[in-house]
């Protein structure tokens, strides 16, 4: 059984917003700014990593949403390599990959870092849970 449960499915709100976000995102004149925040999605689109390389975005807002994993099969996490700030609270994802360490522009948020190293050990002490109650 997942630890998380089964996957949400996004609402008609929430793809509104979300078709509503990745407009302004592309408009002349738009800041730096994408904001796909409370858009029910479980997984940052492929078009989110395009318009931050393209447009050369500098805040990812993506909190508030299904999310489990950060970058999706088909996109590649240095495509976010203007990036300052990438908002991911409020959401299931499990453990970041290690190349986000490449990406120099991003600027660590100290309660951000105490919440993620706290996470990694409860994810650590449910594996051992799980592999004790499998055995």
């Amino acid at each position: 059984m997942p630890l998380f449960g089964r996957r949400k499915k996004q609402t008609e709100e929430g793809r509104k917003r979300l078709e509503y976000q990745m407009y302004l995102a592309k408009e002349a004149g738009a800041d730096d700014i994408l904001d796909v925040s409370k858009c029910e999605i479980s997984e940052i689109p492929d078009a989110a990593f395009s318009i931050c390389k393209v447009l050369q975005k500098k805040v990812l807002i993506v909190h508030t949403n299904y999310l489990t994993c950060l970058v999706p099969r088909s996109c590649q996490l240095l495509d976010l390599g203007t990036l300052k700030v990438l908002d991911l609270h409020d959401n299931q994802i499990t453990s970041l990959p290690a190349i986000i360490g490449q990406l120099s522009s991003l600027q660590v948020n100290k309660r951000c870092s105490l919440h993620i190293v706290l996470m990694q050990k409860l994810l650590c002490y449910t594996d051992i849970l799980n592999t004790v109650l499998s055995t």
